[in-house]
Formats: structure tokens, C-alpha cells, sequence
């Protein structure tokens, strides 16, 4: 037979008495807490359950991309919408739409106008598959509807003057007239203040009145509308009014024509627009359902759980949804993995109930497209049906015991159950005779089980917790319970069957001895054994949780501990890395002060060159520059290595006496300190013809070989009387040379002179390898060039640059 997708959608969902019973109906109560519109609200009621898992999928995505939307952005605007449906669908049908309905359609546009405002302009990959974003994306804003209905209507009961020009024209006029009246009624009463019974304009039927003395009728001539309760005030409309009155009521007829005739109008536009605003409405209620379940799940803390259909239910720390979260106690709760029925056996008040009902509620909610509030990647199955015979249902009306209401549950729970099937029993085969019952509950629990459902149940009976350890498929669980202080723990204990501790309870509370000692001799020496090894596997399983817990706790400990380790070690690196650099700036700020001394100082050698060890000086100026670039080049090399600190090698002196002799690593100068260390620790060091300030803390002693080779230097220095006039040139020459020059913007007859000059300065400098900066242009200075460096003699080779050295705008020349 076919049927629709909407059919086959509603022939899935899952209903039944069970939602009621698992209180489901509440969970709804809270959602809808969250909803801010009617449409939303409704949409929340009307939520139910389904066993369409791809749908389910679909609902916990819808979730997922709102909870993230909220979290990163905020609430959506969706305050102050009213329902307008029914005023949307009658637009269209010849009826006028009174000013309050208008407003609130106009203050749905505004909401739909904000909403769509949210939606961000540009849409990559990810936002492209995001639900809530869709949903928004679809949002058809009418904003000149909102414009028309906005500037023409100002209140529920008050339409703008300048909603058409025509209304404006017929209000001016009315005021116009009433201000005539009241100019002639206030001459009135001036004029004949005793026929007045009291000094004031009055109005009587929509007309101006003034109150008159009944005996004084006679000098205010005009029509009486009404008189006093007293019979001592006559409400007379004096007759040099009468015609005014008259405009102004036509007028006012006119006005509301004319008010009727733009309802009209905007209802008309409405009406033409039915369609976008209905699918807005639609819409919005979507939207604002999909947020309530992003806030919910805030509320409670909830997770989106794993999906399956195989009957599979694991929960991690599950929390009943409808209990303080101050005091519920969470549980680990599994069933349809290993086995796909669970007995649950304990005291009573112990939380075996509770755990039912939180896996029942937490499957509903799962299906229903609400996350559950577990830790994550707790999982949910769907099911076709979930079947439940929870608490006491006797009727006295229909004369069915406690144990009738029960079996008549369980004969309709029989026949629906089937493998997709969860079935959920409290106190299986309570109410009768306790052999009985308890064969009745194991021949129930068969039957589920041979259909392949999955199947829940609590009970008391010692035989069900026999039939869980013999039987395959079936498994046992127990809520604990603390003899100690003689109150249940609410924990689920999943493996192990409950004990009644009876005898134990009765002892602590004050029972004689002698009577616990008798009751235990009635029971048989097996069933006392059995009740002490399952006492005893209960007290050892509760040792060792509480031995995990505490290894739980020691495991998180020592996780914080690294982390704040970690962090202190990011810290002291990050302090580090900021002291290196300090240094390294300060240390660039000293070797440039230093070179451009050194530079000074050779400029004065050049300029003066009448100290007799000139060449020598500028040598070890020039030394020194080398080594200061060299010291900028290592800082720089430095910023990209920080695994540790370089000592300066050298005996690093205790202190630095003046007049003593030391070492510059830094220079490569050894010289004597004539002044310092001052306030910055820096020192004068004097070597030869130089004066250089360096800090002390770079200071070495000199090495023997460095001693000697200074004395052999000044000596030799001594005797040198004076350098060649070639080597001066040279000299001269060699500091001041680049290896480049620039032809730009010269003529080619410029440009080859200064070549011609540039060539003979490298020549004597040295240099032999040069970069000539011609540009590409017309080409002709290009071509001047590479005529003249093919006939020169002093060009060993030549060519054009290449990508990255400039190209056609260079040549690159190699000198003999």
C-alpha cells in the first residue's frame, strides 16, 4: 500500500501511555520554558518521539548547530512576536485588518528583518551545511510592507496625519473649525457670564456645548442636547456654533472613510503578500523551537549521544533530567551490548525506579531530537515502541487489585513486543504469592527475551537474580546500599545482584540477637552462604570504586600538576626569550653607538691623516667595523635560535681596575681602560689611536699570544715612519667603494664618463666583482654599456642580470 512520506513520518513517531508514565509530557514543560514565540511553543508541545533513526540524526544536528550558534553568538531577537496567522489568512479574503492587527504584522517583519540580518554575508563550506543558518538564509524580509504599515499607523487606535494627503487636508480642516468654535464659545462666556452655570466648553454628543442656567435659557439661544441629573444645567449648543458643529461632523465621517480606505489598502498588501509571511511564520517558529533546544541543553548539561539501532544503550553519568541537579546521583547505566536484559534487584527507596525511569526518559528525549544529559559518547538506541509498567495502578472502580493492574499491563505489553521493542517493568511479578509471582516474572522476562526486545525490570525475588547468573542474554544489577549508615547511595551497580540485608539492618537498628540468630536458622546453611557472598561482593566492589575514585582523583591531580608545570615552563621560556632579546637589543644599540664612532673617527683619520700610524689605525678601524657587523649579523642569527645563551669566552676579571690591560672579544681589541666602569657599566678602552667605550661585562683578561702580539704591533708601529702615497690612495679608495653604481637618469655620454672613473676606483680598491644599475627604458643606455665594457680592458666578463639581481636593468661585471 502506498503511503505519503508525511504518513510514513507519522507511523514512526513513537506515542502511547508510556510517555505519561516515563513523564515525558514534563520534559516537554521545560522545553517550552524556553521558546519565546507561539510558534515555537507549539512546535515544542506538539515534539514527540521517533524511530526514523535518520530523522533522529537530523533533530540532534539541528540541536547541535544551535547549541554552537548560541554559544558563539548569543540568543536570536525573537521577543514580541504575536500570532497574526489568522489575520494573514483572512487578508486576502475582502475583510479589512483592524490598526492593532496591522502593528503586529508590521512587528513581525521587524523580527523577520533582524533575524535575516544575522545571517553572515559571506557563506564558506561549513556555515553552507549549518541548520540553524539554512533556516535563517530562507527568511524572505518584506521591509517596504513594514515601511507602509509603520509611517501610517502609529498606535492600536491612532492612524498617522500624513498617512495620505487626504487625511491630512480633512484633520487640518477639523482643527481648523474647532479652533473657530472655541474662540466663539469663549466670547460667549465672556459676554454672558451670568447664564453660565459654569465657565467652561463642554461636549454633548460629539458637539461643543456650554453648561446654561435654565432660567437664563433665553440669552444663549441654541439646540439643548442634554441636561443635568439635577434639572439645574441645560447643555445648549449655542446657534453661532451649530454649522461648525456640522462641518466637523461631516468632516469626521470623511476622516474615518478616508482611515478605512488605507486599512484597506495595507490589508490588500498583506494579502499579496500571504504567502511570504506565512512561510516566515513557519520558519521562525523553527527557528525559535531549534534555539529552545540549544538552551535546554545548556540547562541540564547535556551531551549529544551516538545512535543505533540495534537496541544498544550505554549512559555515562546519566542524570534524571527531572531531578535537582544538586542531588541526583548519576549512573552508568548498559544494556542491549553483551545482554539484552537487565534485572535490577535492591531495597526499596534504593533507586532501582530511578534508574528505570532515567532509561526510559533519556531514550525518549534521545529520539526526540533533545540531547541527554550524560557525558558524551553515552549512546541511544532507537526503538519502534517503548512499552512501560511503572508504580501502582490498582482500581478500585474497575475492582482490579495491585497485582491485576499489573498483569493486565503486561498482557498488552506482551503483545506488542517485539525486537525493536523497549520494554520497561518496575516490580516484576509483585502482588501475589511470592513463588508464583516470582515464576510468572521469570516466564515474562523469557517470552521478552525470545522475541529479542529489550527489556528492563526491577524485583525483589531471589529467584530472578538465579535466573540472571544462569541464563544467557540476561544479566544482573543492584542499587546499593550502605549498611553503615543504613541509607541507600542511589548507584547502580551493573553485574552484581542485590542483597536484602535484612538481617543486617534489623541488627543495627536494635533487634535481639537471639531473634536474628533464630530467623537465620530457618533459612537454609545455602541461601545464608549465598546472601554472604553476595554481601561480601558488594562490600569489595564498593571498595573498589571507591578505590578508583580516589585513583580517578590522584590521575586529575597530577593532570593539573603538569598543566600548571607546563604553563610555568611556557612562562619562565616566554621570559627567557624576552630577556635574550633585551640583551640582544641593548647589545645592537652599544656595537652600533660603536661602529658609528669608529666610522667618526676614520673619517677624521682621512680628512687630518697627519697621525704617524694612520694606516695602521684605520686598519684596525677597520677590523673593528668588520667585527661590530659581524656582532649586529650574530644578533640577528641569534632571533632565530633560542636554545641557549653563548658565553663570551675568556677569564672574565673580577673587577675592572682602571690603567689595567683587557680583552674585547666583541672588537677583537685589546687595550688598556683609561676610564669607567660608569653608571651603565660601560669603560673607555684605549688601544693605539682609539678610544672605544665597551661594556664591562664584555671585558676578558688577554691571553699571553694577545699580549705579545700588541707590544710587536706598537713596536712596529713605532718604527713605520709613514705609509706609501699609493696605499694611502688605496686606503682612501677601499673604505669608501661599493660594489654597485647607479646610471639612472644620466645621458649616455654622462653615464660612460662616470663608468670610466667608477672602473679605475674599483681597480685600485680591489674590488672585482660589480653590479651596474642602467635600467631598462629605451635600451640605448643598456647598449652604450655593453659597447663600452667589450672594449675596456679591464673587464674580464660581463652580463645581464638574471631574475632576482634586476634583470635587462643590470649588468653584472667581473673585473681583472
Amino acid at each position: 500500500m502506498y503511503t505519503t512520506f508525511e504518513e510514513e513520518a507519522a507511523r514512526k513517531l513513537v506515542r502511547g501511555r508510556s510517555l505519561s508514565i516515563l513523564e515525558y509530557d514534563k520534559i516537554l514543560d521545560l522545553l517550552v520554558n524556553h521558546a519565546r514565540t507561539i510558534y515555537g511553543r507549539e512546535l515544542c508541545y506538539g515534539l514527540l518521539p521517533t524511530s526514523d533513526i535518520a530523522l533522529v540524526e537530523q533533530w540532534q544536528q539541528e540541536t547541535q548547530d544551535s547549541l554552537e550558534f548560541l554559544v558563539k553568538e548569543g540568543a536570536l531577537p525573537l521577543g514580541g512576536v504575536n500570532d497574526i496567522r489568522d489575520a494573514v489568512r483572512f487578508s486576502d479574503t475582502g475583510t479589512t485588518l483592524s490598526m492593532k492587527h496591522l502593528l503586529s504584522v508590521a512587528q513581525f517583519l521587524r523580527t523577520v528583518e533582524r533575524l535575516h540580518s544575522v545571517t553572515p554575508k559571506t557563506i564558506d563550506e561549513e556555515d553552507s551545511c549549518h541548520l540553524l543558518l539554512a533556516e535563517l538564509r530562507q527568511l524572505m524580509p518584506l521591509k517596504d510592507l513594514e515601511a507602509d504599515i509603520s509611517s501610517a499607523i502609529t498606535g492600536e487606535n491612532e492612524m498617522n496625519d500624513r498617512a495620505s494627503s487626504e487625511l491630512y487636508a480633512i484633520r487640518r480642516q477639523i482643527r481648523e473649525a474647532q479652533s473657530s468654535i472655541r474662540e466663539i464659545l469663549e466670547r460667549l462666556i465672556r459676554k454672558n457670564p451670568q447664564a453660565l452655570q459654569e465657565q467652561l466648553v463642554t461636549m454633548r454628543d460629539g458637539r461643543y456645548c456650554v453648561p446654561v442656567r435654565p432660567e437664563k435659557k433665553s440669552e444663549v439661544p441654541g439646540v439643548v442636547h442634554d441636561t443635568s441629573s439635577s434639572g439645574q444645567t441645560l447643555f445648549i449648543e449655542p446657534m453661532a456654533v451649530v454649522e461648525l458643529n456640522n462641518k466637523i461632523r461631516e468632516w469626521t465621517a470623511a476622516e474615518q472613510e478616508e482611515i478605512n480606505r488605507i486599512l484597506g489598502i495595507l490589508t490588500a498588501k498583506v494579502g499579496l503578500n500571504k504567502t511570504t509571511i506565512l512561510t516566515d511564520i513557519a520558519l521562525i517558529g523553527h527557528i525559535d523551537f531549534m534555539q529552545a533546544k540549544a538552551q535546554f541543553a545548556l540547562e541540564l548539561d547535556a551531551s549529544r549521544p551516538r545512535l543505533n539501532q540495534e537496541g544498544r544503550i550505554v549512559l555515562r553519568k546519566a542524570r534524571h533530567p527531572l531531578i535537582d541537579k544538586e542531588r541526583v546521583v548519576p549512573i552508568d547505566f548498559e544494556v542491549g551490548t553483551r545482554y539484552r536484559t537487565l534485572v535490577i534487584t535492591g531495597p526499596n527507596t534504593g533507586g532501582k525506579t530511578v534508574s528505570l525511569k532515567t532509561c526510559g526518559l533519556i531514550s525518549l528525549m534521545g529520539m526526540a531530537g533533545l540531547f541527554i544529559p550524560c557525558l558524551d559518547n553515552s549512546e541511544i538506541s532507537t526503538f519502534t515502541k517503548v512499552l512501560a509498567d511503572i508504580g501502582d495502578e490498582q482500581s478500585i472502580e474497575q475492582s482490579l487489585s495491585t497485582f491485576s493492574a499489573h498483569m493486565t499491563n503486561l498482557v498488552q505489553i506482551l503483545k506488542l513486543t517485539k525486537k525493536s521493542t523497549l520494554v520497561l517493568v518496575d516490580e516484576l511479578g509483585s502482588g501475589t504469592d511470592p513463588s508464583e509471582g516470582a515464576a510468572l516474572a521469570i516466564a515474562i522476562l523469557d517470552e521478552c527475551r525470545k522475541k529479542g526486545a529489550v527489556t528492563v525490570a526491577t524485583t525483589h525475588y531471589k529467584e530472578l537474580k538465579a535466573y540472571a547468573v544462569e541464563q544467557e542474554g540476561v544479566e544482573n544489577a543492584c542499587c546499593e546500599f550502605d549498611t553503615e549508615t543504613l541509607s541507600p547511595t542511589y548507584r547502580l551497580m551493573i553485574g552484581l545482584p542485590g542483597v536484602s540485608n535484612a538481617f543486617v539492618i534489623s541488627r543495627k537498628l536494635g533487634l535481639p540477637n537471639p531473634i536474628i540468630e533464630s530467623a537465620q536458622s530457618i533459612l537454609s546453611e545455602e541461601s545464608l552462604k549465598v546472601e554472604e557472598l553476595l554481601s561480601s561482593a558488594e562490600r569489595h566492589n564498593r571498595e573498589s570504586a571507591k578505590l578508583q575514585q580516589e585513583i580517578a582523583d590522584l590521575r586529575d591531580q597530577i593532570k593539573k600538576q603538569s598543566e600548571d608545570l607546563d604553563n610555568q615552563r611556557k612562562q619562565i621560556e616566554k621570559e627567557r626569550k624576552r630577556v635574550l632579546a633585551q640583551a640582544r637589543s641593548e647589545k645592537q644599540e652599544m656595537l652600533e653607538e660603536v661602529l658609528e664612532k669608529a666610522d667618526e673617527v676614520l673619517d677624521e683619520i682621512k680628512e687630518l691623516q697627519k697621525m704617524e700610524n694612520s694606516h695602521e689605525a684605520e686598519r684596525k678601524l677597520r677590523a673593528i667595523r668588520q667585527n661590530l657587523r659581524a656582532g649586529l649579523a650574530d644578533i640577528d642569527a641569534e632571533r632565530d635560535d633560542d636554545d641557549g645563551v653563548k658565553e663570551i669566552p675568556g677569564e672574565k676579571p673580577d673587577k675592572i681596575r682602571e690603567g689595567g690591560l683587557y680583552y674585547s672579544p666583541t672588537l677583537d681589541v685589546t687595550g688598556i681602560v683609561i676610564k669607567g666602569p660608569d653608571s651603565k657599566n660601560n669603560c673607555i678602552l684605549s688601544s693605539g689611536p682609539l678610544k672605544l667605550t665597551v661594556s664591562a661585562d664584555s671585558l676578558r683578561y688577554p691571553k699571553k699570544e694577545e699580549v705579545k702580539k700588541n707590544a710587536l704591533q706598537d713596536r712596529r708601529s713605532a718604527r713605520k715612519s709613514s705609509t706609501s702615497r699609493a696605499d694611502n690612495i688605496r686606503l682612501k679608495k677601499s673604505s669608501t667603494m661599493m660594489p654597485e653604481i647607479q646610471l639612472l637618469g644620466m645621458t649616455v655620454d654622462e653615464a660612460l664618463r662616470e663608468l670610466d672613473r667608477y672602473l679605475d676606483d674599483c681597480v685600485l680598491s680591489n674590488i672585482s666583482n660589480i653590479r651596474i644599475v642602467h635600467g631598462k627604458g629605451t635600451g640605448a643606455l643598456r647598449a652604450a654599456v655593453d659597447q663600452f665594457l667589450k672594449k675596456d680592458r679591464r673587464v674580464r666578463s660581463f652580463r645581464l642580470g638574471t631574475f632576482g639581481e634586476g634583470e635587462d636593468g643590470v649588468t653584472i661585471a667581473e673585473l681583472r
